[in-house]
């Protein structure tokens, strides 16, 4: 594990994670140059632990999505806003900013690397890298990612060979790793479910895994995920609120003031240790608020501080009891438990919270100790990592797609469900016809299993005098609608790639269609396969794969 941070504060360097922060020192930088270079030189960044009481950008991953892509809290949350207006005075892409993260993190994890093994041996090892990403992000945000990493270094090139780049969502990493300590427990049947709830910073996800063997390893995913914005950010701000109401004008102190005690008193105090004890909770404020007239310290009673914890606390007990009543009413059972991980996963009240709710059902609560709920992404995603290898590891064998997928078509008409005025004659078989209709390949809910292939057979009818050498393509689209519409609706399908391919059609013979012209019948099918967080289309042609490529897409993963 890689700490060694450099950090501006007493305590910092040795912890397993390094925050997802960065902050510019006050540059404006050229952004058409900064997009050709990649980043700014490391003189000018701050990172992790480093950012000291500068003002930090935080949640730029999430920056990766198009704000069409946001859900509305996202959109609308103080927190992306500030985001976006920081780097916007930096003269930074969101896309930009992950680079310049991950470059400082890489060069920060290959100096310590080579410390422990020798820079001959790292040169000579080959490199597998995993990142791990938010649940929410989308294909367009994950291939930001990638760009990102290139211009980070991660992918330059290495006398050891070429690294290979992969992707694990936070909610699946944090399920790697945890199962490896809830097999231990002799009560963990095959069949048996459990619910990752992971807390983090900004949002709180929820994923539900099935085991399928505990000597081999093998999960499948339960139920789709869920998530929201109730992380630990809004707890801070919540506390910082009622302290203001409580302080009055006098709080009206520097930014630095304020951030002392953030970090003092309610981030490594009361945060980390209330769990509903019948006590008060000693605040010191600031000097400065003191000179302002109010008192030296408060007094926070039990109650005053349940009422900072209730608000997010209340959001993260409904998400849990939503994903418990979609395990049950899926597999007729309770989970058998509920993992906690992620920085405020480690919060006790929280714990506290679910035990009490839990516990009469007979559903574990665990809450590692230490550092563990902090490192769980990183542990998992080295988990991730070695599930693509021969060397042991837990892998996913099924998981459900978060999105339905498929393409438009010709159909018959239906005077149930179509207007007289969409209605037009096939050119081959003379029958009432209507465009923009949609074939669902594969809906969201589905069970997808990792590897093997899903395929759908189709048609496609072309002039039989088409260039010997035709040029296909194949528009794959999506929707995120938990029931798909038959037709094409702008308003919620959209696209998600598009297969080309050049195709010898030279031996498919001519058929005259009953208007009198001659076509060919392209028989084809769409080959899908679920590999890690991507999907990998292929078209197959007349029995023929002619094309294939792997596309990085939404799946609940």
């Amino acid at each position: 594990m890689i700490t060694s941070w450099d950090s501006l504060e007493w305590g910092n360097s040795d912890k397993g994670k390094a925050p997802t922060a960065i902050a510019y020192s006050g540059l404006v930088a050229n952004t058409s140059l900064a997009e050709s270079k990649g980043s700014s030189s490391p003189e000018e960044i701050s990172w992790g632990y480093g950012v000291g009481d500068a003002e930090s950008v935080k949640w730029f991953k999430l920056l990766l999505l198009d704000e069409k892509d946001m859900e509305v809290a996202q959109r609308q949350s103080v927190q992306i806003k500030r985001a976006r207006e920081l780097l916007r005075h930096a003269g930074k892409t969101p896309t930009q900013a992950v680079a310049d993260y991950l470059r400082l993190l890489w060069n920060h994890a290959l100096t310590n690397i080579k410390k422990d093994f020798g820079k001959i041996a790292v040169d000579g090892t080959p490199f597998r890298v995993v990142l791990t990403v938010p649940a929410v992000l989308t294909t367009k945000a994950k291939n930001r990612m990638i760009i990102a990493a290139r211009r980070a270094g991660i992918l330059d090139p290495r006398l050891a060979g070429d690294t290979i780049l992969s992707f694990v969502s936070e909610p699946e990493a944090a399920a790697l790793a945890t199962f490896k300590d809830l097999k231990a427990r002799p009560n963990l049947q095959t069949g048996d479910a459990f619910v990752v709830c992971d807390a983090g910073g900004g949002t709180v996800d929820l994923i539900s895994y099935q085991v399928l063997d505990t000597s081999s390893l093998q999960l499948k995913e339960c139920v789709e995920g869920s998530g929201k914005l109730c992380g630990a950010i809004f707890l801070d701000q919540d506390f910082e609120s009622l302290t203001s109401q409580q302080v009055g004008d006098a709080w009206n102190v520097s930014e630095a003031d304020k951030s002392e005690l953030m970090r003092a008193q309610w981030e490594n105090g009361i945060k980390r240790s209330f769990e509903g004890q019948d006590r008060s909770w000693k605040v010191i404020l600031p000097h400065a608020c003191y000179q302002r007239g109010a008192p030296p310290s408060l007094q926070l009673e039990k109650e005053f501080v349940e009422d900072i914890f209730d608000n997010v606390i209340s959001q993260i007990r409904a998400l849990v009891n939503d994903q418990i009543s979609a395990v049950e009413k899926k597999t007729g059972r309770l989970p058998k438990a509920i993992v906690l991980v992620g920085g405020l996963g480690s919060c006790r009240y929280l714990f506290k919270q679910l035990n009490e709710e839990n516990e009469p059902r007979d559903i574990l609560v665990q809450q590692s100790q230490g550092d563990k709920p902090l490192t769980t992404m990183c542990r998992g995603a080295v988990l991730k990592a070695l599930s693509n290898t021969n060397l042991p590891g837990v892998t996913v064998c099924s998981r459900i797609s978060r999105h339905s997928y498929g393409i438009e078509h010709k159909a018959d008409f239906d005077p149930a469900r179509h207007r007289e005025d969409e209605k037009f004659i096939g050119k081959i078989n003379g029958k009432a016809r209507v465009n923009h209709e949609m074939r669902w390949c594969l809906t969201r809910g589905d069970d997808i299993e990792e590897t093997k292939p899903f395929k759908v057979g189709w048609c496609k009818h072309i002039p039989a005098d088409s260039s010997p050498n035709l040029a296909f393509s194949l528009e794959i689209l999506l929707c995120a609608e938990l029931i798909p519409p038959q037709r094409h609706n702008s308003n919620t399908v959209r696209p998600s790639c598009t297969l080309k391919a050049n195709l010898d059609v030279s031996h498919i013979p001519a058929i005259q269609g009953l208007d009198g012209n001659w076509y060919k019948r392209v028989d084809f099918e769409i080959e899908m396969t679920v590999i890690g967080t991507a999907l990998d289309f292929a078209l197959i042609v007349h029995g023929r794969r002619v094309q294939h490529g792997r596309v990085e897409t939404e799946l609940e993963d």
